[in-house]
């Protein structure tokens, strides 16, 4: 009796390329999250800007007005008194990070103005106003 043999040899599904692949694609998103600055996590609606620039990815400290004129550094809630030693704080453990400062929109602007002058007064003046995009030329309300 003679043998046959096979040409074809069995279909075989690797998993170990897909699970790179995926592992991969998650590092890739963590790392992203990581990068971006986050100001839509605040209780905040940002104004719309046309003239702004987009922010520079890094290090940043994000000092937050709500409506009622509480402040949030970093997403935790400061006391107007204690926001220039919390900054201090934050420069100190990331030298290079950049300060931000977003105003609700439909808060005063008495409070932003004081927050302004209170970093000013403790040589904070160097920051940047964050705010949504807008089209360029785009009638203002």
């Amino acid at each position: 009796m003679r043998h046959l043999r096979r040409s074809s040899l069995d279909v075989r599904f690797e998993m170990t390329p897909l699970i790179d692949v995926i592992f991969l694609l998650l590092i890739y998103f963590i790392f992203v999250l990581v990068v971006m600055v986050r100001a839509d996590i605040l209780d905040v609606r940002l104004p719309t800007l046309s003239a702004g620039t987009p922010a520079e990815r890094g290090v940043a400290i994000t000092i937050a007005l709500n409506q009622d004129g509480r402040l949030f550094v970093n997403g935790e809630e400061t006391p107007r008194d204690g926001v220039a030693a919390r900054v201090r704080e934050l420069r100190a453990e990331s030298p290079g990070a950049k300060l931000f400062v977003a105003a609700d929109e439909g808060g005063r602007t008495g409070d932003v103005l004081a927050l302004i002058d209170l970093l000013a007064a403790d040589g904070l003046g160097e920051f940047q106003l964050l705010g949504t995009p807008g089209a360029k030329g785009e009638p203002r309300p």
